[in-house]
């Protein structure tokens, strides 16, 4: 186990970095407005990280190639891209949870001032462990929504839509298409975690003063909000709420891991460098740069699918997970405020 030595301030870089993050202050990370209208073109931009410490490379996209577009699947007329990707500008680009996830990062950074940050972040990272899980059953919950539209869809929008749901659950257990079994985004995130404390996850997870309430909330609203299928009683329009909200959860995910990545790499510049802690970067630059390609393909699973008539459940579904997600941003924001 590291000493906690590192928790006082170590060497003269800190005065510089802390003036740079001050001249960033609240910037939004590059990148976080995307054209998603495009899946191919998108997911074909995704570069993979092939190990720790090596160079990042592009991957081949291989989703994309192998499935039939859109316009080929839908029996009806289908929301389209651009409807859809106005939507997304509307609730996700300019909602709740972009401004939360701004407070959280420039708190974040602030907190490498502290020489008790170890201490201040051991409840963060309760919550991050269990949240980074929480998301699978909520995805698996709106492939359901989906499946059980059965008799009431066509066959080959449904099962073309399915397709797309099931890659990014599969990439969380290190399933990739053309790829060998890599390692779960849980295994990876242990190894972030100990690289940067010393300490296993255990050390965490099985500590039971430190419960995650905020995602354990988090979890109950998303859970209810797609088993309910937004208070809906047809079917399809729940199908049509639960692609709505897959996306967001998808779309939002893409500034949250990429914002993550790089304040992380200021506070480690600032705070764990000087000190010798080498950090395990692999699990936030798989998700900086996966899920952008997830947002795609979510966005994809959509147009696919939903009806045009449904855009108003889809702009619901988005607004719902915006403020949950907000909420609980906001929460993690409030424990490690040094400034409140």
């Amino acid at each position: 186990m590291m000493t906690t030595a590192c928790g006082r301030k170590c060497g003269l870089r800190a005065a510089a970095i802390g003036a740079h993050g001050a001249e960033r202050g609240a910037a939004t990370p590059r990148g976080l407005r995307r054209k998603l209208h495009n899946a191919g073109e998108r997911a074909a931009a995704l570069r993979a990280v092939k190990s720790e410490g090596t160079e990042l490379e592009p991957a081949v996209n291989l989703w994309s190639a192998a499935f039939p577009s859109a316009s080929e699947a839908l029996p009806h007329q289908g929301i389209t891209g651009s409807v859809l990707k106005a939507l997304e500008e509307e609730v996700l680009d300019n909602g709740e949870g972009i401004n939360a996830l701004r407070r959280f990062n420039d708190a974040l950074v602030r907190l490498a001032e502290r020489d008790d940050w170890e201490r201040i972040m051991e409840p963060v990272w309760s919550e991050m462990a269990f949240n980074l899980e929480s998301f699978n059953p909520v995805f698996t919950a709106c492939m359901l929504k989906v499946q059980c539209t059965i008799g009431s869809t066509n066959y080959e929008a449904r099962d073309r839509c399915l397709q797309r749901l099931i890659q990014p659950l599969a990439g969380e257990y290190g399933l990739h298409a053309g790829e060998p079994l890599d390692k779960t985004h849980r295994e990876l995130f242990s190894e972030w975690y100990s690289s940067v404390t010393g300490r296993p996850l255990s050390h965490i997870l099985d500590n039971p003063t430190l419960k995650p309430i905020d995602g354990q909330q988090l979890f109950a609203r998303m859970m209810s909000d797609v088993s309910n299928g937004g208070g809906l009683s047809d079917p399809v329009a729940q199908a049509s709420y639960a692609l709505g909200y897959n996306l967001a959860v998808e779309y939002l995910a893409h500034p949250e891991k990429t914002w993550l990545l790089e304040s992380f790499q200021r506070f480690s510049a600032e705070r764990l460098e000087p000190c010798g802690r080498h950090v395990a970067w692999k699990f936030l630059e798989v998700h900086a740069l996966g899920e952008e390609e997830h947002a795609a393909i979510g966005h994809e699973a959509v147009t696919v699918f939903v009806p045009e008539s449904h855009a108003a459940h889809v702009r619901q579904a988005m607004r719902d997970h915006d403020r949950d997600f907000a909420i609980y941003y906001n929460a993690l924001a409030d424990l490690i405020d040094v400034t409140q």
